[in-house]
């Protein structure tokens, strides 16, 4: 089998069909095509301009027709890429209607509300200058501004008033965001003003954040997976970020489950996986906040692999290729959960080793990918929320689990020059 896999800063989709013995063709947006040849890779490297550029793209299905058997993604910026070349291809999998269902927050809220999925209420502007009359109609001021595509918070803002509005206009609206060189090439970076149009969102006040992962086989899930958030991610970014995953048949893990459930049969899920954002907000309303068609980030993988024997990138061998999933959940007992430390801004000049992580009690395994030398921030290390690495955790209960967070984090030790 011949895959055609639409990548950016990580080769999570390669390896998973590398090993499973497929043969692999790499699409990278120009930009990253150097970051990734520098790594000698086992695959020819195509590219295209970014991941919007149709014409540039419809030429690689032209090129390719034939050529190869599936096209694969998890790069939240390549998913209607991906689904594009599928169609012009007359390849199986997402097509380009359900990918845009998943991946543009608008077309998504719309199409949740209308099913009756619970979700904050939004506007679409293109300028901040229309943020006050949107803000108008939601209900007032605080709102939430992001891009229509995006991923991982990036440039989500909140904006507290028209001061604050004034304030953030030469910060957000027209300058573009600081990023690595995994990431600067990417729309979501460049200034607000600059993208065609943004996301005005109503804002709601947050008791707690959920994430639920599932897989889909024919328009049925597989397993739903629930997990809580140390802290909402939008308010944890630049510290300590992690979840512990719940009880799938306690009523908060059953509330998160079902909600995400409803949610993905609204987006027309048939085939695949879905990460769902869920909030409890302070009135003790749940809402939708996004869903994705796409595993989880952080340590959610492999924290499923550790509670529930799921292994993701073994699936996403056989997923990515076309070929059946073979998956069978089998709980282990007690609580699982991760947790990261961010990486401040700067050079760093210590950090600690995977083996004096470990060392800390309730820690199971443990990753180090920031290096002595590397540079800190959002996104710094590649990971998600600038994370040095993940620790997965066990204990008896949620609380437990959570109390760790903060222990195993300052483990990493991490020291950075400005």
């Amino acid at each position: 089998m011949r895959v055609l896999v639409l990548s950016n800063h990580t080769a999570v989709m390669e390896q998973a069909l590398l090993a499973a013995g497929h043969e692999v063709i790499v699409c990278l947006s120009k930009p990253n095509v150097a970051l990734r040849a520098a790594q000698n890779p086992p695959y020819p490297i195509r590219s295209v301009t970014h991941w919007t550029d149709f014409t540039e793209l419809a030429g690689l299905a032209r090129d390719l027709r034939g050529r190869v058997d599936a096209v694969a993604t998890l790069w939240e910026g390549a998913m209607v890429a991906a689904g594009f070349l599928r169609d012009l291809m007359s390849l199986p999998g997402q097509p380009t209607a359900e990918a845009v269902r998943f991946t543009d927050k608008a077309v998504m809220k719309s199409v949740l509300h209308a099913a009756g999925v619970p979700v904050a209420a939004h506007r679409v502007v293109h300028e901040a200058a229309e943020i006050p009359a949107a803000a108008a109609e939601l209900g007032g001021f605080p709102v939430v501004v992001k891009p229509l595509t995006g991923f991982g918070s990036t440039n989500t803002h909140v904006i507290r008033d028209r001061r604050d509005l004034e304030r953030m206009r030469a910060e957000i609206f027209t300058r573009r965001l600081d990023a690595s060189a995994f990431f600067r090439a990417e729309p979501a970076f460049r200034p607000l003003d600059d993208q065609g149009g943004f996301v005005v969102e109503q804002f709601v006040r947050i008791r707690n954040e959920y994430h639920c992962d599932a897989f889909w086989a024919g328009g049925d899930s597989v397993y739903q997976i629930p997990g809580r958030y140390n802290v909402p991610p939008l308010r944890g970014m630049g510290g300590t970020l992690g979840s512990v995953l719940l009880d799938p048949t306690s009523p908060e893990g059953m509330a998160v489950a079902e909600l995400a459930e409803q949610a993905a049969r609204a987006l027309g899920i048939h085939d695949g996986f879905t990460h769902a954002e869920i909030y409890l907000d302070t009135e003790g309303r749940w809402l939708l906040g996004e869903i994705a068609a796409r595993p989880g980030g952080g340590g959610i993988q492999h924290a499923l692999l550790h509670a529930y024997h799921v292994n993701v990138p073994e699936m996403l061998g056989q997923f990515g290729a076309g070929e059946p999933v073979r998956v069978e959940p089998r709980p282990e007992p007690g609580v699982w959960g991760w947790a990261g430390p961010y990486v401040p801004p700067g050079r760093v000049v210590h950090i600690a080793s995977r083996d004096e992580v470990l060392r800390q009690p309730g820690v199971v395994d443990a990753s180090v990918v920031t290096q002595v030398g590397g540079e800190g921030g959002l996104t710094g290390s590649g990971q998600w929320g600038g994370l040095a690495g993940y620790a997965w955790l066990h204990g008896d209960t949620p609380q437990e689990v959570l109390a760790l967070m903060d222990l195993v984090t300052e483990r990493y030790e991490i020291e950075v020059e400005v």
